[in-house]
């Protein structure tokens, strides 16, 4: 029997994002407690760019990225993190002196007695590191845009551009990380603008930050492999929307590689998830996992994407009609999650194969050279994912492929 949306379901009353409210300690100084659903985390200080740097991407004409400014970004990953706006009357000891303060009373802090400060200014650099002496409760240091020549604690520097040499340091104390296609200091904040931004480089830089940050304030961590069970739980076994989107961020992403399937934002999403992809799924679909990787804020899975093709299938078959035919097609997922919710899936497959499968793309075309037998594996590639020895590597070097007379 097939599954219908039904938004009157149990199982689909909307899940509550987590949503701590912000917390005034000062002028220009703001907490904001973890915006995870564990609720409580190790502390953090975000010195924030002057909002004269910021150019947003909405005044060139161009769509918000999805990823947000650091505050958001930091409290989702579970950290409690108090966003520092400096003005040129700032005393730069006081406010650390008021943020650690704030840190110290807030109950939804781990860990206390122990906080990083994140740099976003790099104007601001050296004169936060003259203060942190003063301050024996910082214990770790990020900055960007500028590297300190000194500082009274472990610092890791992201730089944009390439990096001299004389620049270079991976010691104890000091890692400095460059970025070659990033041009601006604030290339890891959305809001600086199209031409200061640069996504992939910030997110690398966050993933290197995230590591640097736990093992200095001791978490927070996560069971990512249970999160990632969780979610597809919800889409393949409950078939709830609002379960599946409950395990995700406040703005996250799907992207299906070779068909450009998915959603961009929640509510892109949730509609994708309600009109093509949970209630898509054969009620024969099944995933099997053959490999996974857990990294500090990724898990990538090998899986074969198994059914009867008895309906059309949005995402993996988009305007394809049904066939009846058995599919098993070989799927990697590379999925990003931010603290104990996922913020983007990334999810690759042969299209070619499975459109063989399904009895859509032919065994051989005709070329003016003759019957030319594409190079398209179709079964046989998941038995070789599930067992190396299942065929012979290279077959299709051999006179059966190919042009044929």
């Amino acid at each position: 029997m097939t599954i219908q949306y039904d938004p009157q379901a149990e199982s689909e009353r909307p899940v509550r994002l987590p949503d701590a409210p912000i917390q005034e300690l000062g002028p220009g100084i703001k907490l904001q407690p973890p915006l995870s659903r564990r609720g409580h985390g190790p502390g953090v200080i975000a010195v924030l760019p002057s909002r004269l740097s910021l150019r947003p991407h909405a005044k060139c004409g161009l769509k918000t990225p999805l990823d947000p400014d650091p505050v958001q970004k930091w409290a989702e990953e579970g950290f409690a993190v108090v966003g520092v706006q400096l003005s040129a009357n700032s005393d730069i000891t006081e406010t650390l002196a008021v943020a650690i303060a704030g840190l110290e009373s807030c109950p939804d802090v781990d860990n206390k007695g122990r906080y990083a400060v994140l740099v976003y200014d790099p104007s601001a650099v050296e004169s936060i590191v003259a203060s942190m002496p003063s301050q024996p409760a910082l214990v770790a240091l990020i900055v960007h845009g500028s590297s300190p020549s000194w500082a009274p604690v472990p610092v890791l520097a992201h730089l944009p551009g390439d990096v001299d040499a004389e620049q270079e340091s991976d010691s104890a104390d000091m890692k400095i990380c460059s970025y070659g296609n990033a041009e601006s200091s604030y290339f890891v904040v959305p809001s600086a603008g199209p031409k200061a931004y640069s996504p992939t480089d910030a997110a690398i830089a966050h993933t290197r930050s995230l590591v640097f940050l736990r093992e200095r304030l001791g978490g927070p961590y996560f069971d990512l492999e249970q999160i990632w069970e969780e979610h597809t739980h919800y889409e393949f076994v409950d078939r709830s929307v609002s379960k599946t989107m409950g395990t995700m961020v406040a703005e996250p992403y799907v992207n299906h590689i070779p068909t450009m399937t998915g959603g961009v934002g929640r509510e892109a999403l949730f509609e994708f998830y309600r009109d093509h992809f949970i209630f898509s799924n054969p009620d024969s679909a099944e995933l099997t996992t053959v490999l996974r990787t857990i990294g500090a804020d990724r898990v990538v899975d090998e899986f074969i994407y198994s059914c009867t093709h008895d309906r059309m299938i949005d995402w993996l078959l988009p305007g394809v009609p049904p066939s009846g035919s058995k599919l098993r097609i070989p799927m990697i997922a590379v999925v990003n999650i931010r603290g104990d919710r996922l913020y983007h899936e990334h999810i690759w497959w042969d299209q070619a194969t499975a459109l063989q499968q399904a009895g859509f793309l032919p065994t051989y075309v005709p070329t003016p050279q003759g019957k030319l037998r594409l190079p398209v594996g179709g079964n046989a590639s998941a038995d070789m994912l599930l067992d190396e020895t299942a065929h012979e590597s290279n077959e299709m070097f051999g006179p059966d492929w190919g042009v044929q007379p």
